[in-house]
């Protein structure tokens, strides 16, 4: 058996890059990761271990030790780490500097819930293993293929496939109201900083939603969630 040491690595960046697993908590995301058949261990402190892969009886002072939540759950999984560098499929969700967990882990759960088959985050947006992310997306993302790519070479790619690439911006040229795509790739980015110059430059075209005069902006998870279920 590991030590509680190891788990504990695989709670930071150097370890779970040179391990290629990180640490999910709750019955809900190891369940998940385990039909998406990314789970390679069970951390419980029940010896009916329900999944058929290898198992670790711990105490529940070991798993607090290893949680980083203030209500520890009595299980705990080791998931192997995805790292696709593959965009597939016609419809398409690129983060341009979305660092913000709960808003990442949000836009992957409506990505698998409206059909998009690939959802593409900027080198600068939030990492693949964040915890806060992971949770957010309720477990969504072991079943999503999500790619970390420069945004220059994904635009390219992405062209060269004969899919256009749009931007979400408040005074876009096209209203999504009028609009149809069943291949498409759209750009999202971070309410802080919007979306880059460079992405704007290559970006075939721009779409907005029409909000009320009464509201500046919208959240950025619920701005591509109105988007991806108008392209369904």
């Amino acid at each position: 058996m590991r030590s509680i040491k190891y788990y504990k690595k695989l709670r930071e960046k150097k370890y779970i890059l040179e391990e290629g697993k990180y640490i999910v908590e709750g019955e809900h995301l190891v369940e998940e990761a385990y039909k998406a058949g990314v789970l390679e261990e069970v951390l419980c402190t029940d010896e009916n271990n329900i999944y058929d892969v290898p198992s670790n009886i711990l105490s529940m002072q070991d798993l607090k030790s290893i949680s980083l939540l203030k209500s520890v759950p009595d299980i705990m999984g080791v998931v192997r780490y995805k790292d696709s560098n593959n965009i597939c499929g016609k419809r398409i969700v690129i983060l341009d500097n979305v660092q913000d967990p709960g808003n990442v882990g949000t836009i992957v759960r409506s990505a698998l819930a409206f059909n998009v088959d690939t959802v593409v985050l900027s080198e600068d947006s939030v990492s693949l293993y964040n915890d806060k992310m992971i949770r957010a997306s309720e477990g969504t993302i072991f079943h999503m293929n999500v790619v970390r790519m420069n945004l220059s070479e994904a635009v390219k790619l992405i062209q060269e496939k004969g899919i256009k690439v749009y931007y979400a911006d408040m005074d876009g040229n096209l209203i999504l109201d009028e609009c149809d795509f069943k291949e498409y790739a759209i750009v999202l980015g971070s309410e802080g900083q919007g979306i880059s110059d460079y992405v704007k430059s290559v970006s075939d075209d721009s779409i907005s939603i029409p909000i009320s005069s009464n509201c500046e902006s919208l959240n950025v998870s619920v701005t591509g969630g109105i988007i991806m279920y108008k392209f369904r």
